[in-house]
């Protein structure tokens, strides 16, 4: 791969640190990064000590993408950022920056005819729960809440260019875990260690992705000259009973598994579950779905096509317990 400068957006954010330390390996590559606040961010001194260039600004700027695109000779782009689900957005805000944004860059893209374009959507485009596990490329997309239904109408946008002929692709991460997760494993975890989680009878099982495995999937798309296959959907290589992640955490802490009466009926999830359905609460009726729901997708095809052996969840959270989570008390 010739000398080429890549457009990076969402570097400061859990997944985006991570496809920087992976992507600053390569010497024939040097990222432009558009980060909020500029070599001000606290995560500026970070990126630029992996020789990454800072721009200062908001990746949804017109003008900013007009500037950025003029000054450097973009040849790729690795769309990253986003307002996630937990986060307090109106529905305005979420198209704003999820739709609006991502068809800004991909109008600057197209236009300065980079070579390729990755973009960073989410399982979240099957719903919190699919309505058939495992999901994969074929199972229909149903945006449930504000955040779901912004990557869905973003991931159309892409679909978009790519008839217009722009080479792009699109990843489809399922939650990740890992060092400077903040998110769901980090709360789960978090809960775990203060015997606050009640779990429903029914054993279901969860689909997570180690965050070092999909910031490989990133990296190979960027390196690999080209690729058939459109859409990628990452998650580690099978999913896990939820009672089962929950005995492993307990047991890294407290060498015993999580107590058994720490449990409840299926029903008061459920009935718990749409009554914050029925208030509006898309936060906790999403939390309650995550645990009193199956949720798991089909990956093998993506770790064939870009051949990555994909993560054991029991052997990557160990090692997130191990190393790299860090723990309120």
């Amino acid at each position: 791969m010739s000398r080429q400068d890549v457009l990076l957006t969402g570097s400061t954010g859990f997944i985006g640190r991570h496809v920087v330390r992976k992507l600053a390996r390569l010497q024939d590559l040097r990222l432009i990064c558009i980060v909020r606040g500029g070599e001000r961010h606290p995560q500026a001194n970070s990126l630029l000590s992996e020789g990454a260039i800072l721009v200062r600004g908001d990746f949804s700027d017109e003008t900013l993408l007009k500037e950025t695109f003029g000054k450097y000779p973009v040849r790729q782009v690795i769309h990253l950022a986003a307002i996630r689900g937990a986060r307090k957005a109106s529905p305005a805000e979420f198209r704003r920056v999820n739709v609006e944004g991502t068809a800004l860059l991909l109008r600057e893209a197209y236009e300065h005819r980079v070579q390729k374009f990755i973009h960073c959507s989410s399982v979240g485009v099957y719903g919190t729960i699919p309505m058939a596990v495992p999901a994969g490329i074929e199972t229909p997309l149903r945006g449930d809440t504000h955040y779901h239904r912004s990557k869905v109408a973003a991931e159309e946008a892409v679909h978009g260019y790519i008839q217009k002929g722009l080479n792009a692709y699109i990843v489809r991460p399922a939650i990740a875990y890992g060092p400077g997760d903040d998110g769901f494993p980090q709360t789960l975890v978090q809960l775990v260690r203060r015997h606050l989680l009640w779990l429903p009878k029914t054993n279901h099982r969860v689909h997570l992705v180690d965050v070092e495995r999909l910031a490989e999937v990133f990296f190979n798309l960027v390196v690999r000259d080209q690729c058939t296959q459109r859409i990628f959907v990452a998650a580690d290589v099978e999913p896990v009973p939820l009672k089962d992640l929950v005995d492993w955490i307990h047991w890294h802490f407290y060498r015993r598994p999580y107590p058994r009466f720490l449990s409840l009926p299926d029903w008061t999830f459920e009935l718990t579950f749409h009554l914050f359905q029925g208030l509006g609460n898309e936060k906790w009726a999403v939390r309650l779905a995550l645990i009193c729901r199956d949720w798991y997708y089909q990956s093998a095809d993506t770790y064939r096509v870009l051949g990555i052996e994909p993560a054991s969840t029991r052997e990557g959270f160990g090692r997130f317990l191990g190393e790299g989570a860090t723990f309120r008390r």
